[in-house]
């Protein structure tokens, strides 16, 4: 879904047009309200993924994965977990005794702000329905006080759903315990 389609759907819960003019009239303040859910989701569910890296002489640069890691859970070199160090900066991974080759690598990623009305959130598909609630609460809780009170009830349903997938929202690899020797 893009950035259009974003600001599209709160404008219709919020029975307001969705022609030009009125995209381009409200797109800085729901792209604001969009890009705060998106945080605030990254913060709550910690989304994950698993990348391909290149290593060379036993280092891995982590600018090289294709979104900005927050944190690396662990590295993989054919199936088997591999031990890693961070380097001398938080973007460089140290693999003792290896040489040169591939490694995956799973980490938890920031996604990067929604800009321009072509640009897709980073997060999974399923999430997306979220940013539409929490920007068209956002954008409720502007009016008078009746308005505020559905913001509220708004509000309340994002972080009930926010609560549920963070329920079930599987953790790559933390459920085991490992013993590397």
């Amino acid at each position: 879904m893009t950035t259009l389609e974003l600001i599209k759907m709160p404008l219709r819960k919020l029975d307001r047009p969705t022609d030009n003019d009125t995209v381009a009239l409200y797109k800085e303040r729901l792209l604001g309200y969009l890009n705060e859910a998106m945080l605030d989701l990254t913060a709550e569910l910690r989304p994950w993924r698993r990348d391909t890296l290149a290593v060379t002489s036993g280092q891995a640069d982590l600018s090289g994965l294709p979104r900005v890691c927050l944190k690396v859970l662990a590295a993989r070199i054919d199936g088997q977990r591999q031990l890693f160090y961070y380097g001398a900066t938080r973007s460089v991974l140290l693999f003792p005794g290896m040489g040169d080759g591939t490694v995956e690598i799973t980490y938890r990623y920031q996604p990067d702000q929604l800009a321009e009305l072509t640009d897709e959130p980073q997060l999974p598909a399923g999430l997306q329905g979220l940013l539409v609630e929490y920007a068209a609460a956002r954008e409720r809780g502007r009016f008078d006080a009746a308005s505020q009170n559905a913001a509220r009830l708004d509000l309340t349903l994002y972080r009930e759903l926010k609560g549920k997938l963070r329920r079930n929202c599987p953790a790559p690899d933390l459920s085991q315990i490992y013993h590397i020797y």
